[in-house]
């Protein structure tokens, strides 16, 4: 049925005109169905869909996100049109290129019987028994449809997870990192009396932000805007503690974040900087284990494993749901954003957590295998739940 609908995608007016996204789309859903655990990434894309070297710098070459981005809308239009009556549909989730496939509701009416005329002689009346077994037959059948029914309006993981987030009335505030770490500038740059120029100001660490946390933050605000809830963006250098006394908020960054150490500080996993180029995300049940770690100093090419926080709880000095994205460097940043915005991770999730998991404050250390400054999926490591 998939195989079909692709076909059926690719042969509309929006794909068929288009070798080059018609060609991803193929590849993305081919290879989703040969290998459902298969994880998708964009180096991948780039080198299987349009020959790219396998070395090829993905920051400065936007060829795969631009598609994909393009893709998402193509799709939208087609189901909106050509689509609208289709059975399954093929979706792109923002910040994933792991395509899904949703069964769509059919509305059937059952046929009424016609009544003929006939000569022979009328049937017997049904025997009391028989008529008891057809109610209960009935009921059950309608019990079976309610509980369906149910089941469907569900919320899913996904909804759960965030839900304490995107339920609140004022905007979400999503706060990301910057070079200044949450170091004070020499003076704020936009004071009136302030005499530094265009230059210097484009060159202030406070206005600098790292691509890879742009991208996270852009995947978030994909999500969100999904979810059409409103939200504003400011850096950590900008963001002031009456910003996060106003509502709920998204913390991207770790290291580079004031915000997210003053948050994580007291919690049971925690950083600590046990050396000029050492990061550790240290266990405070097991202080000894300095295996979530992080060398600054190692060539970024050879850095085979980073790990990310995240920390969805009630801020018991702003009163407010803050949410953390945040890895040891970049690459755990990366994963970390991928955790927060893909079904199927959540969903494992919900696998490790207590009952009632949706509506606790939660912890979850997570892992990723880094390949050539490429981070792959993020793996739970730890959690905790209060």
């Amino acid at each position: 049925m998939i195989t079909a609908e692709l076909e059926r995608v690719l042969a509309s007016p929006v794909f068929r005109n288009s070798k080059r996204y018609a060609s991803v789309l193929r590849y993305i859903v081919e290879q989703t169905l040969g290998q459902p655990d298969l994880q998708l990434k964009e180096r991948t894309i780039g080198i299987e869909v349009f020959g790219r070297e396998p070395d090829y710098d993905t920051a400065s070459d936007h060829v795969v996100r631009s598609a994909i981005a393009e893709i998402r809308k193509r799709l939208a239009q087609y189901y909106q049109e050509d689509g609208s009556t289709a059975e399954v549909r093929i979706e792109l989730q923002p910040g994933s290129y792991v395509p899904q496939f949703r069964t769509m509701p059919v509305e059937r009416q059952i046929a009424q019987p016609r009544l003929h005329v006939t000569s022979q002689p009328p049937k017997q009346p049904v025997s009391v028994w028989a008529a008891r077994k057809w109610i209960i037959t009935g009921l059950a059948l309608g019990l079976t449809l309610a509980t369906a029914s149910v089941v469907a309006s569900r919320p899913n993981p996904l909804d759960r997870f965030w839900a304490p987030l995107l339920s609140s009335e004022r905007p979400l505030l999503l706060c990301v990192g910057n070079l200044a770490g949450g170091h004070q500038n020499a003076g704020d740059p936009l004071a009136p009396n302030n005499t530094i120029n265009l230059v210097q100001y484009h060159e202030l660490d406070s206005r600098m932000v790292n691509i890879d946390d742009a991208i996270t933050l852009a995947n978030i605000v994909g999500f969100v805007k999904a979810k059409k809830i409103p939200y504003r963006i400011e850096s950590q250098s900008r963001a002031s503690y009456s910003d996060l006394q106003a509502g709920p908020a998204v913390l991207i960054g770790l290291i580079n974040n004031d915000w997210t150490e003053r948050l994580v500080s007291n919690l049971r996993f925690s950083v600590v900087h046990p050396s000029p180029f050492g990061y550790v995300i240290r266990d405070r049940e097991n202080p000894a284990n300095d295996a979530w770690s992080i060398d600054y100093s190692v060539p970024y090419l050879k850095v085979t494993k980073d790990y990310a926080l995240i920390v969805r709880a009630s801020d018991p000095k702003t009163g407010q749901m803050v949410m953390t994205i945040a890895g040891l460097s970049v690459f755990g940043t990366l994963a970390a954003g991928q955790f927060v915005t893909d079904p199927q991770q959540i969903a494992k999730l919900e696998t490790l957590a207590p009952k009632g998991w949706s509506k606790r404050n939660m912890e979850i250390v997570l892992s990723t295998d880094v390949i050539r400054g490429e981070p792959g999926p993020p793996v739970i490591v730890a959690t905790r739940f209060w």
